[in-house]
C-alpha cells in the first residue's frame, strides 16, 4: 500500500460502508486532493438507487479540497493551494467541444466523476488530473466553494434562456438549483418570482429576498398577474412530472421553458397547448468550463452567498443517514458530507 491512503464510502447494494482504500501516489499531470466538503444532489440520490451501479462506487461530483500532493511536470499547483474541481473531463476534441458546446461531450458525460466510472468525493483523499481543478483564492476557506458546481448548472440554465436586466422570471422548485437560478437572474436584473410545494422552501427564497409562493393552484395566476401576463422564460428545476407542462401553460405568449432538473421517471406535455402558444422547450444539461469559472468568480466575490443555503454539514460516517434523510426531510436545501469530519479519535488522516 502506497503512503497515500484515504477512507471513502463505497456503495454496494444499496448500503454505504467505510473502508480504507491505497489512493496509489500523483502520476504525471495529477494531484492529490484532500476533501474539504462534497455537497449531495439529486442525481447522487437518483443514482444510489438506481439498479446496476458498480459495486464499489464511491458518488460525490460536487466538491473542493486542499492540494496535497503533485506528481511529475505539474507546475500551476503546489501543496496547500486550495481548489475547486470540474468533475466532467471535456475531451477537446469531439465535434461539440469544437463547437463550444462541451456540456454535450459524450465522453466528459460519460466519464463524469461520481458517476460510476471514476471514484467521486465522499473520500477523505482522491487523485485527479490537475487539468480538472480551478483555483480558489488565497486564504479562503474551500468548503463554501463545492457549491460552484451547482451554481454553474444553474448560471448554464440562466444563460440559455438569455435573462439579462428587465427579463421577467418565473422558477418552478426552490431546492438550491431554483434558488441559485433565481438568485443569478436577480442579480442580472430580472424580476424574479418563485413557487415550490414545501413552504420551507418558500420561506428560505423569502429569506434570500426572492418572491416566492406556495405551489398550489393560485401560484400560477399570481406569478403570471406580478409579471404582467406571465414570465419570458420559466426556469423547471423541480423535476415533477407535471411540472414540463405546467412552466409551458405560465409562460407568457412566445416565452421559454428552460428545463434544468434531473427526471427519473416519464413526464406528460401537451404539445399543440405548447404549439399553439408558440413556447420553445429548451433542455439544460451541465455547463462550459468557462461557465464553471465564472460561478466560482461569483462565490469569491460574494455575489452570490452560496454559505446561506447549507442547511447541514455531515461525516463520513453519516452517509447513510443523509442519503436516507432525502425521503423523510422537507425542511434541507443544501447538505455537504466533509470527509474527515467525525473522524475516529478525532485524528486527521495521515
Amino acid at each position: 500500500m502506497s503512503e497515500w491512503t484515504s477512507r471513502s464510502a463505497l456503495l454496494r447494494d444499496g448500503r454505504f460502508e467505510i473502508e480504507t482504500l491505497d489512493v496509489g501516489a500523483p502520476q504525471a499531470g495529477e494531484v492529490i486532493l484532500e476533501v474539504a466538503a462534497c455537497g449531495l444532489c439529486g442525481t447522487d440520490h437518483s443514482l444510489w438507487r438506481r439498479p446496476g451501479l458498480p459495486q464499489g462506487t464511491i458518488l460525490g461530483h460536487e466538491f473542493a479540497g486542499t492540494v496535497i500532493a503533485v506528481g511529475a511536470g505539474v507546475r500551476e499547483w503546489e501543496t496547500g493551494d486550495s481548489a475547486a474541481v470540474i468533475p466532467f473531463p471535456f475531451c477537446g476534441r469531439c465535434e461539440l467541444c469544437a463547437a463550444d458546446r462541451p456540456n454535450l461531450c459524450r465522453e466528459a458525460l460519460a466519464e463524469m466523476i461520481g458517476a460510476g466510472r471514476r471514484p467521486g468525493a465522499l473520500t477523505e483523499r482522491m487523485r485527479l488530473p490537475a487539468a480538472q481543478l480551478r483555483a480558489i483564492p488565497q486564504g479562503q476557506d474551500p468548503t463554501a466553494y463545492a457549491l460552484v458546481e451547482p451554481l454553474a448548472v444553474a448560471l448554464a440554465a440562466i444563460d440559455l434562456g438569455s435573462i439579462s436586466a428587465g427579463t421577467r422570471v418565473g422558477v418552478i422548485g426552490l431546492g438550491p438549483l431554483g434558488l441559485f437560478a433565481a438568485l443569478i437572474a436577480r442579480e442580472r436584473g430580472a424580476l424574479v418570482f418563485g413557487m415550490d410545494a414545501r413552504p420551507t422552501r418558500v420561506q428560505c427564497a423569502h429569506g434570500l429576498g426572492l418572491g416566492a409562493f406556495v405551489a398550489d393552484e393560485r401560484a400560477d395566476e399570481r406569478i403570471r398577474d406580478l409579471t404582467l401576463g406571465g414570465p419570458e422564460v420559466v426556469i423547471e428545476a423541480s423535476g415533477k412530472r407535471d411540472a414540463i407542462d405546467r412552466a409551458g401553460s405560465i409562460a407568457r405568449l412566445g416565452g421559454r421553458v428552460v428545463m434544468v432538473a434531473s427526471y427519473h421517471a416519464p413526464s406528460e406535455i401537451q404539445p399543440g397547448h405548447w404549439l399553439e402558444r408558440g413556447i420553445s422547450l429548451l433542455p439544460s444539461i451541465a455547463y462550459t468550463p468557462h461557465q464553471f469559472e465564472e460561478a466560482l468568480a461569483m462565490v469569491a466575490a460574494g455575489g452570490i452567498d452560496v454559505g446561506s443555503l447549507i442547511t447541514g454539514v455531515h461525516g463520513l460516517d453519516e452517509v447513510g443517514k443523509v442519503f436516507e434523510s432525502f425521503e423523510t426531510q422537507t425542511d434541507q436545501i443544501k447538505l455537504l458530507v466533509a470527509p474527515a469530519q467525525g473522524r475516529p479519535g478525532g485524528e486527521r488522516p495521515d
